[in-house]
Order: structure tokens, then sequence, then C-alpha cells
């Protein structure tokens, strides 16, 4: 079965970013994460380079070519030195949001947002709210040592969250794919399925009420041998043992030096595949659609 950015990404061909587009906007991202990096160094808070941004650090030495955005990664104690520096320094110049920050904020994970400039997915439309260039951080955490209490609490994780994503469907329709869903059969009857459940799923709590959830699940005060990334792909897609997300040394992206796992193997083919240095065919790369883009 499809996931939704699959599914998107083939139906909304006419909204893939073209080539200088797309260069722009890699041009703002890193300009985004310098300032981030900025803060980091100064004061001596560990990140790490995640999911694609990784991929791509090792791979391209920067960006994925046809990638068009960049994800981060920090333990919670590192991420909470940064948020409270971070926002006083760069507050006219970015926003930096996490869960429950606002009454239309949704997403499981922070995002530092470049303010003065937009960037709408096609998902998320019809929300009218947090419409710009952003980076996302993955906050590593603490995690159950018990594998059958990590997969419990992960499957109400991922439960709760697709559930909270349904009911955005539900109450704030995308029109790119309310136009789309009557000329694409296959997104028909999956928007049509997501908003009933949606409807459903909005009656029975809200969207507020399954992300407290996730937020509770996430976090674990006691320190773990076993740490992971619960906002991620899901729950359990990124769990390892402690010294894999603790341990760095440094990479290359764009010419400036960053901060990478230093078992990056481990983690980049537990995400992609042993063969994650190939370079996929293009039908088979993941290429990324947006409703709207300036920058």
């Amino acid at each position: 079965m499809k996931t939704s950015k699959e599914l998107y990404s083939q139906a909304f061909s006419e909204y893939r970013l073209g080539e200088e587009t797309l260069k722009k906007l890699q041009a703002e991202l890193l300009s985004v994460f310098l300032d981030i990096k900025k803060v980091c160094d100064e004061h001596q808070i560990s990140y790490m380079m995640a999911g694609g941004s990784l991929l791509g650090t090792v791979r391209h030495q920067g960006f994925i070519p046809w990638d068009d955005d960049m994800d981060l990664m920090m333990l919670r104690e590192d991420y909470e030195k940064f948020r409270d520096i971070f926002s006083q320094e760069f507050s006219e110049k970015y926003l930096l949001a996490e869960p429950f920050f606002h009454e239309k904020y949704f997403y499981k994970m922070p995002k530092v947002y470049k303010k003065g400039t937009t960037y709408v997915e096609i998902a998320n439309a019809g929300l009218k709210a947090f419409d710009m260039i952003f980076i996302d951080i993955f906050i590593i955490e603490n995690l159950p040592e018990s594998r059958l209490i990590r997969k419990l609490k992960g499957s109400l994780y991922n439960l709760a969250y697709k559930l909270s994503s349904v009911c955005i469907d539900y109450l704030y329709p995308s029109p790119a794919i309310e136009k789309a869903a009557g000329q694409h059969e296959e997104v028909t009857k999956y928007y049509r399925l997501r908003k009933r459940l949606g409807w459903l799923a909005t009656h029975l709590g809200g969207i507020h009420f399954y992300l407290k959830i996730c937020d509770k699940l996430a976090r674990q005060k006691k320190n773990s041998q076993v740490l992971g990334l619960p906002s991620g792909i899901s729950f359990e897609r990124e769990v390892f043992p402690r010294d894999i997300l603790t341990q760095t040394i440094t990479g290359s992206f764009c010419g400036y030096e960053v901060n990478i796992p230093q078992q990056y193997d481990v983690y980049l083919s537990n995400l992609y595949g042993k063969n994650y240095m190939m370079i996929p065919p293009e039908e088979k790369r993941e290429y990324h659609v947006a409703y709207k883009v300036e920058c």
C-alpha cells in the first residue's frame, strides 16, 4: 500500500519543484541550517544530521540532488537548551515551533521556520498556517529497554498520530487534493476514507487529544541504553543502542563541517538498506511536491 507521500508525489506531478526553484530552496535551507549550527557550535549543543540529510552528507557531501528538505536530530536535553537560546537570538528572523506551540501546529516534531518565505505542503494547504520554509528537528528520546513495552507504546503512538492526521484532513481539507480527487480515482478513494475516519476521530477526541498521547508516550525521564526518534517515520523505525545516537564524528555538507553519528553506517542501513550508497534510478526516487514555494 502506498504512503501519502508516495501517492501525492505521483498524483501531483504538476507541483514537482523545477530545478531552478529546487536550487533556490536548497540555498535557503542551507542558510537556515548555518544559523542553527552557529548557535549549536557557540553554546556546545550537540546535534547531528538525520534522515535524508545524513544520507546526503555521506553520499553527496551535501543535499541529495532531488531533495527539498533538511533533517536534524538532537537529544532532548540538547534541544531544550537550543530552544531557549535560538528563540532569544533569532526571534526576528525565525520561528521555532514545537508541539502545542499554537492551535494549528499539528506536527509531532519541532520545526525552525524562516520568516518572510513561503512553502505550502500539498497535504496541509488547507491549514493556512506555518506556510514557511522549515527545517525539521527530531528529538532523540530515551525508550523502554523492554522490546515488548516498546512495541506496545509504539503501536499506541503510531495509532494516535495517524488519528490526529486524519482529523486534519477532515477539519482542514487541502484545496489541492480536493480538486485532484475528482480527477484521480486512487486519490479520491484514499482522501475520502481519510476524511471519514477524520470525522470519527474528531468526535472521539480531536487533534490535540491524540497529539498529547503521542507526547506522553515519547517522553521517558529515566536514562536508557536504548534511544530512538519516535517523531520520525514511526515510533520504532529509528531505535538504536545508546552509543549509536550519542557518539559523533564530522562530515562535510556543502563545504561545511557538520556532525554525524560515528556509526552512521548502522543508522543509514536501518533506514535505507545496505546499498544506501547506490544512487537509485530516476523512477525510484522520491520526488517532493509543494503547493506553493517562494524563496
